[in-house]
């Protein structure tokens, strides 16, 4: 049996607490759908599943600011009973997953013009979330840099040769 770090312990409580909020949610709502914790690259969700396709649709909003808004309600609401910061997301049908992918390809893409052409690159704005996901995974990369610039909600990640 692998051995269980607090932290594991903790992340799993996390889930199961941000889980059963959001099934409290969903009810609250009238949507028909299951809230489900899930490991996956090192982070912990809580996925959203099983819905009615509109629904779906709903719960994520327009560029995912439904989903945030949710996910931002879970962090408060759940911190707050368990005392702890939520390190858990909230996704729906892999929709913050699929934004991460696409997310660290633009910011791979990014980092390997400013290589070629010895020039930064800006990527478009993003929230707090993905900006760190962009910045870890040009972190991985060498010879190239990152840094934020702009003011909420126009904040960006800019690339630039060493």
């Amino acid at each position: 049996m692998a051995e269980r770090h607090d932290d594991d312990v903790d992340i799993e409580d996390q889930a199961d607490a941000v889980a059963d909020f959001v099934e409290e949610l969903l009810t609250r709502m009238d949507i028909d759908a299951i809230a489900e914790p899930s490991q996956e690259g090192g982070r912990m969700y809580v996925d959203i599943l099983d819905g009615d396709d509109a629904d779906m649709a709903l719960l994520i909003g327009k560029q995912g600011a439904t989903l945030d808004a949710i996910q931002e309600l879970a962090r408060q609401v759940v911190g707050r009973r368990l005392d702890q910061r939520i390190r858990v997301l909230v996704d729906v049908e892999d929709y913050r997953k699929r934004r991460t992918s696409k997310v660290e390809e633009k910011a791979r893409l990014a980092a390997e013009r400013a290589l070629e052409s010895g020039e930064e690159q800006a990527l478009e704005p993003m929230d707090a979330l993905e900006r760190k996901i962009a910045h870890d995974a040009i972190a991985q990369m060498d010879g190239v840099q990152t840094e934020s610039k702009g003011d909420e909600p126009e904040r960006y990640v800019v690339v630039f040769p060493d």
